[in-house]
């Protein structure tokens, strides 16, 4: 099944039961016509994020290039030096070019940081609630990105700054939503909100990047990372299992959850005492990989 036919089929049965639950709030009705018309405005990329991705896609390009382009926006220059300085690359001497972060960090940890100035850019709101609920989102977002960071460190088959990636953008639905329901809903609150995040999010989120032109291991953990009985049919893990264990990895929590009925955890080959004690053992690590938001 392509993801477009997937999304489709999520589209609809959400909205037979909206359609068809009495409960259901106008507010939703009316957003299921929108996403029908085609009326949601799906934030674009900063032309400077456009440019600086296009250039990655080229194999060609040289760091020395992306560095002059990078150079132009002081505020993404200044995140890319002092990501290059931070605890992941512990032991390097310091770099104080963005040639040499650029060198360093290498051309996938810069799409991060690129989609994290991005994200930061579309995150403004002044609406109390919105922006409220937004803080909450990107906080979640980050931490989420630096335990997939690290989840996928022993997975061989895969690329950790991918999966940072992942982590990154697995909510990302959320911002468009929120940009929405404050220009829709005059008296909106934040239950009004919640419900309203968490039936659509993944809907929006895989429209958005599809949109942003993301490759499908990345689109696809938008739809998957909620279904703890996701059965892949592969014995190794995918970018969408790591994102479904790093959301459920909680301090507060981690002890009352049984790891092992969980099929992504043991795609990962973890198990329960692993994950209870995970912010324990991988304590330092999850710090550096934190610094790379700051």
């Amino acid at each position: 099944m392509t993801w477009m036919l997937l999304w489709l089929k999520q589209f609809e049965t959400l909205k037979l039961h909206i359609m068809t639950n009495t409960d259901s709030s106008p507010f939703l009705e009316d957003l299921i016509k929108a996403i029908e018309n085609n009326e949601i405005h799906l934030p674009a990329m900063p032309d400077l994020a456009i440019k600086i991705n296009q250039m990655l896609n080229d194999i060609n390009v040289s760091t020395q290039k992306i560095a002059v382009v990078v150079a132009t926006d002081p505020v993404l220059a200044s995140q890319i030096v002092k990501a290059a300085n931070s605890a992941v690359y512990l032991g390097k001497p310091r770099v104080d070019t963005v040639n040499a972060a650029v060198s360093r960090i290498g051309f996938q940890m810069l799409r991060n940081i690129i989609i994290t100035f991005t994200m930061n850019k579309l995150s403004n709101s002044t609406h109390p609630v919105v922006k409220k609920y937004i803080s909450e989102f990107w906080e979640h977002s980050r931490e989420v990105a630096a335990i997939s960071y690290v989840l996928a460190r022993n997975q061989k088959h895969l690329v950790q700054e991918q999966a940072m990636l992942a982590g990154l953008v697995h909510d990302i639905g959320t911002l468009p939503l929120c940009l929405y329901a404050q220009k829709t809903v005059s008296d909106l609150d934040e239950t009004t909100l919640n419900e309203l995040v968490t039936k659509f999010k993944a809907i929006i989120g895989n429209k958005l990047l599809l949109d942003w032109k993301f490759p499908p291991e990345i689109t696809s953990v938008v739809l998957n990372h909620e279904n703890l009985l996701l059965e892949s049919g592969s014995p190794n893990a995918s970018y969408s299992d790591i994102v479904t264990v790093a959301n459920l990895l909680n301090p507060a929590t981690a002890n009352s959850i049984d790891w092992e009925n969980i099929a992504a955890v043991r795609r990962l080959h973890y198990d329960n005492v692993t994950c209870q004690a995970f912010f324990a053992i991988f304590d330092n690590q999850l710090r550096a990989a934190h610094e790379l938001f700051k």
